[in-house]
């Protein structure tokens, strides 16, 4: 992921004024600039923002009347997002290089027995989820963001504490482990790393800064510590059913690329164009069903301006969309 970009768009659409014919009001292109702190280098990339963000609310309204109309079973919304090409958002809010390295093998998942799965799990409701956080626009660290909520799950479940862990000491210190800073990286690698490294700092002693910088380990506090990870099997969403509803939160990593998750803002998510390449990691909390609808619940962390306060549902039992289930991990404590 680039820590800058240079946006190189027509500037086909000129500012309409009040009484345009435009649909796109000069009132609502203002109210958007100033909801969002939008701020372009000149008139040339304003004009190219403004026909952007036409073309995504044409796409947000014309998917909404169709959501009105039954067609569809997630709504969208205009966002910060709105003004951006979908390359723009990828490169921004994914992380680029998900690449698998050389780690141990995590432990076996072995499925309670004699237990009942619930028909629905939501772990905010028992205290285990921290809030949602932000990992910004410059830095790939949703992978760091997604160990650390797995493992502020465990932690309260171990210790009836709930701590917020640091994601940039995993940005910082984890490269020896295969993770590639705000480039991209695992969860697993993180959990193996925190169980060499002694545990891994809090989040108010080792702040997150949006950057890959030195490893300050040595000055901070242990917010939380792992004695490994079990690795869910691929695919396997009864699996990961099972690992929620018994254990705990889990990190997941899914395709995050398709226009509409950006604009997403309630209902389940489901869009046949996804793919199961892992682009974004977060943190399933729970499950349940939804007007006979089984979903996921999951925790992004792309603040709570996006999706449902900063959460979305996803299609569940549904062969695996999105690659939701392809790479689960639970930490252990």
């Amino acid at each position: 992921m680039k820590k800058s970009l240079l946006f190189l768009l027509p500037a086909v659409l000129v500012l309409a004024k009040p009484g345009s014919p435009n649909p796109i009001s000069y009132q609502d292109w203002l109210d958007f600039k100033q909801k969002h702190g939008k701020i372009y280098q000149d008139e040339a990339e304003e004009l190219s923002r403004r026909n952007v963000y036409h073309q995504n609310k044409e796409l947000i309204q014309q998917h909404n009347l169709r959501f009105s109309k039954g067609l569809e079973t997630f709504k969208l919304a205009v966002n910060q997002f709105t003004d951006l090409l979908t390359t723009e958002m990828n490169q921004m809010m994914s992380d680029s290089s998900f690449t698998h390295t050389q780690v141990p093998s995590g432990s076996t998942f072995i499925s309670p027995v004699y237990f009942t799965l619930p028909e629905s799990v939501d772990w905010r409701s028992m205290g285990a989820v921290t809030p949602v956080k932000h990992h910004g626009y410059t830095c790939g660290s949703s992978w760091a963001f997604a160990a650390a909520g797995a493992l502020e799950g465990q932690h309260f479940r171990k210790t009836g504490k709930l701590i917020s862990v640091s994601p940039q000491n995993l940005v910082d210190c984890s490269g020896s482990y295969g993770n590639n800073g705000c480039n991209g990286g695992w969860p697993k690698q993180s959990f193996a790393y925190i169980k060499d490294n002694g545990g891994i700092a809090t989040e108010q002693s080792y702040p997150y800064t949006g950057v890959q910088g030195t490893c300050n380990m040595s000055d901070t506090t242990i917010g939380a510590t792992s004695s490994g990870f079990v690795e869910l099997p691929y695919g396997d969403e009864k699996k990961l059913a099972e690992a929620v509803a018994f254990f705990g939160p889990v990190a997941v990593s899914f395709d995050s690329t398709e226009t509409s998750f950006y604009s997403y803002i309630s209902g389940i998510y489901q869009n046949p164009a996804c793919n199961k390449n892992p682009m974004n990691a977060a943190v399933v909390v729970g499950y349940g069903t939804e007007s006979g609808t089984d979903y996921w619940l999951v925790k992004n962390s792309w603040g709570t301006k996006w999706g449902i306060n900063g959460y979305f549902k996803i299609i569940r039992n549904a062969n695996n969309h999105c690659g939701i289930a392809s790479y689960p991990v639970l930490p252990l404590v």
